[in-house]
């Protein structure tokens, strides 16, 4: 099969790999899609410290079923399904609490596994076993289903922020994640969204979502932009989304008394540390929270919010490449040309899911 295998920092080759088939307790999936996540292109950039090259990355993955190992019952082939690719250990306190995103013992697609930058992907027994695969309903295509493991980072993210009927929300940076943010805290029942981003290119194209502001911190003072937009109370809830030191401490800054302040994406690992007003934490008693990755449960809830529509898709995937065109899409989401690029293995095999999506521009 082809396959975009990952060989080291700066480094992808689209190649002739071997067709991978199921073992006892496996699956093999034919991908139809698999998006390029802002974790991809720092592997890419970088390196990780989990990851061995050769391998192929690729963990937003949705596709059919095409093979299925011995000591399978609950799937056929033909499924249309999505994989969630943190995989627990089953056992422990996190796994048993539905929490298998902070299992020790964690395995990952991408990472530990070759991912979905292929014609096929191999879902391991302990994956299947820890019910990380999940069908799409009937309505929600293929190219929408992809965006299910980032949809359920974002309600990972937001599960104990309470956002609630009233809640006034600051997302900090107009990307895909921010989107999927603000378009979850709606859908919880927010009263008004601020997004804040760096340039306006992004902003005016989120502009057709309706939020209640839009604010561009490159010229203005956000802090006091939020300030001014709620009477000087401050935002109720404050996502962060943008990994930057500076981001951070805007967010912390525009939180009202008794915010929530999510801290959805971590700093560089050569510059991981935040200087804060601690008094101002502690005296307005702002809570701050991490967030880290998802579990299979987010997984199932994110393609129910995607089927029901109120997470519009449309606005979050924009581009569509071929696997051959693979280091295209990596260029795209390093310059932040639009918004969620798709990898499509076969561009043929998925001709009416591109149809429904008359946004996206295929390279």
């Amino acid at each position: 099969m082809n396959a975009a295998v990952y060989q080291g920092i700066g480094s992808i080759t689209v190649e002739v790999i071997e067709t991978p088939h199921a073992g006892p307790g496996e699956l093999v999936i034919q991908v139809k899609s698999c998006a390029i996540c802002g974790g991809d292109l720092r592997t890419f950039c970088h390196g990780h410290s989990a990851i061995v090259p050769p391998i192929v990355l690729g963990h937003e993955v949705a596709g059919t079923i095409v093979e299925i190992g011995a000591g399978i019952s609950q799937y056929q082939v033909g499924d249309r399904v999505v994989v969630a690719p943190g995989i627990g250990c089953g056992h422990c306190s996190y796994c048993l609490s539905g929490n298998q995103h902070m299992c020790y013992h964690r395995k990952t697609i991408a990472h530990h596994f070759n991912g979905g930058f292929a014609e096929y992907l191999r879902v391991p027994a302990i994956a299947v076993q820890a019910g990380n695969v999940n069908i799409i309903p009937e309505e929600v295509d293929y190219l929408s289903a992809s965006l299910a493991e980032p949809l359920a980072c974002v309600i990972n993210g937001q599960e104990s922020m309470n956002i609630s009927l009233g809640d006034t929300v600051a997302v900090i940076g107009a990307g895909p994640i921010g989107l999927m943010h603000a378009e979850l805290a709606r859908a919880q029942g927010a009263e008004k969204i601020f997004l804040i981003n760096r340039s306006e290119e992004r902003l005016t194209s989120a502009k057709k979502l309706g939020y209640a502001g839009y604010i561009n911190s490159s010229e203005c003072d956000a802090v006091q932009a939020v300030q001014e937009l709620t009477g000087g109370l401050g935002a109720n809830v404050v996502i962060v989304t943008a990994g930057s030191a500076a981001a951070q401490d805007m967010g912390i800054r525009m939180a009202s008394k008794m915010g929530r302040v999510c801290f959805f994406a971590g700093l560089p690992k050569d510059t991981p540390m935040l200087t804060m007003d601690v008094n101002f934490i502690h005296y307005r008693q702002i809570t701050l929270y991490g967030t880290f990755s998802s579990a299979p449960r987010h997984n199932i809830l994110a393609l129910e919010m995607i089927r029901s529509g109120k997470i519009h898709v449309d606005s979050i995937l924009t581009h569509a490449v071929s696997l051959e065109n693979i280091l295209r899409g990596f260029e795209l989401v390093q310059r932040r040309a639009g918004m969620r690029v798709a990898v499509i293995p076969h561009l043929e095999l998925v001709q009416e899911d591109l149809a429904r999506h008359t946004a996206i521009q295929v390279i």
